[in-house]
């Protein structure tokens, strides 16, 4: 009986070791096994290329499979956040979320091994950003999209100039001529032409005046004021660049139909020659050929009120990848990085033409003729501006509960609403709003110890010229 009772106890014991030794099946690797890696995309100019840029990776590491999930824009947010809130992110993915959000979470792992300084110099000034591509001065995005993206510039349908005799050296650089050109084409096409373009979209609003103001207001780049270190939205530059819109559409260069269409509808009729001109950003070029069949256009820097010269602020936001801090597959993933470092710029984002690189000197052909001027025009529009976010981070948190008590993040809407004129007076709207932002915005000074007035001041910063880092 001694005897068999030892020979079950060694039975038992190797039938629990070749179940524990199974069960850890998926967590072992050995050679030859294969690794599924998910990974999600909320870009959809990028859901083709990045399934061809996933279908070369796999050829070359045929023992890591990529699963792609491309994420529709209208339910993107929701389900970002169903998945944080229930811990299930993919491996990859690309920024939706806040990154001090993920980080306070434990939810993003640091790519700084990834990213070492001689890699980082790699990329265009300003893509290393805290809070944007970075945290207490530690990697969690690898950059995409170039710093320089968002850019607005004047695009100009050469159909509707050859046809009404207007030369592309005589396309308008200041706004007079703007009205004069416009004017002059819907007057030769008997009312059925007009100069200009445009949408009813809060966001191309917004852009259209904050660059614009740049021009007339240098001290105010986007919504904040950084010599007085206060929100700052009833500048000269944003009252003037609204009116201008105004005009525009009063005295009929403006097409109409403007007031009630969104940009890819506005996009489609321009590139239907029913106007000469038109304002957007980088990623237009891409829309007009592959979504309306169109290459007959150009682009030129923006026409300002006396031809002086605007500037983007760079680094707005950080679009790339982030990787799960709880992936099991990171030497897998760490794969996939490194192949992308080399192969991304040129395959998916230079490739598309949607946008410019985050990494410099890309070589790659170019998607059409035009993006050449559209990248010389974003590396010479948009330039490092100050950023509050590299004196405290919880700038991050202050902006949040600024707007989030607000109501209202921009003046895109007021844009459209003076145009439809549910608004009567611009510059007493502006005042107002201006008024109600300053007045949170000290309200919250007292419930924020780390931020103050003088974290949005600074001083020795000159407009025009690329900020190099806080003080």
């Amino acid at each position: 009986m001694k005897t068999r009772s030892n020979w079950f106890v060694f039975l038992i014991a190797g039938v629990l070791m070749l179940l524990a030794a199974c069960g850890n099946d998926g967590d072992t690797k050995t050679e030859g096994d294969s690794v599924t890696l998910t990974m999600w995309n909320r870009y959809p100019e990028l859901n083709q290329p990045f399934e061809a840029f996933i279908a070369g990776f796999e050829e070359e590491h045929s023992d890591i499979t990529i699963e792609l999930q491309n994420i529709p824009l209208a339910s993107n947010t929701a389900q970002y956040q169903t998945a944080i809130s229930e811990n299930s992110l993919p491996d990859i993915f690309t920024t939706q979320p806040s990154l001090d959000e993920l980080v306070e979470l434990d939810l993003v792992k640091d790519l700084n091994e990834i990213f070492p300084e001689e890699v980082k110099d790699e990329f265009f000034p300003g893509t290393w950003f805290e809070g944007g591509t970075t945290l207490n001065d530690n990697v969690y995005v690898l950059p995409m999209f170039s710093p320089n993206h968002g850019v607005n510039m004047l695009y100009y349908n050469k159909n509707v100039l050859e046809e009404y005799g207007i030369a592309e050296s005589d396309i308008p650089q200041t706004w007079d001529e703007m009205m004069t050109v416009g004017k002059q084409i819907n007057e030769a096409s008997n009312g059925s032409v007009y100069g200009f373009m445009w949408s009813n979209v809060d966001w191309a609003n917004a852009g259209f005046v904050h660059m614009m103001a740049t021009a007339i207001s240098p001290n105010t780049p986007w919504k904040f004021d950084f010599k007085e270190g206060e929100p700052s939205f009833a500048t000269e530059g944003n009252v003037e660049s609204i009116e201008f819109l105004k005009q525009m559409y009063d005295e009929g260069v403006m097409h109409p139909m403007s007031i009630e269409v969104d940009t890819t509808k506005a996009e489609a009729n321009f590139a239907a020659g029913k106007a000469a001109f038109y304002i957007s950003g980088n990623w237009t070029g891409t829309n007009l050929i592959e979504g309306s069949d169109f290459e007959e256009w150009g682009v030129v820097d923006l026409p300002t009120q006396d031809g002086k010269p605007w500037y983007y602020m760079n680094a707005r936001q950080a679009d790339g990848l982030m990787v799960n801090n709880n992936t099991e597959h990171w030497e897998e993933v760490k794969v996939f990085l490194e192949y992308a470092k080399e192969h991304l710029y040129s395959e998916v984002i230079l490739a598309t033409g949607t946008t410019q690189p985050a990494k410099m000197d890309v070589e790659g052909e170019l998607p059409f003729p035009q993006f050449e001027d559209i990248l010389d025009l974003m590396t010479e529009r948009a330039i490092p501006v100050p950023k509050p976010t590299e004196r405290t981070l919880e700038i991050v948190d202050f902006e949040t509960e600024l707007f989030s008590r607000l109501g209202w993040n921009d003046i895109g809407e007021v844009a459209v609403g003076y145009m439809t004129e549910s608004i009567d007076d611009i510059e007493v709207e502006l005042n107002n709003l201006n008024e109600e932002a300053n007045e949170v915005f000290n309200e919250l000074l007292e419930e924020f110890s780390d931020v103050s007035k003088e974290t949005y001041q600074f001083p020795d910063w000159e407009p025009f010229t690329p900020y190099e880092g806080a003080e």
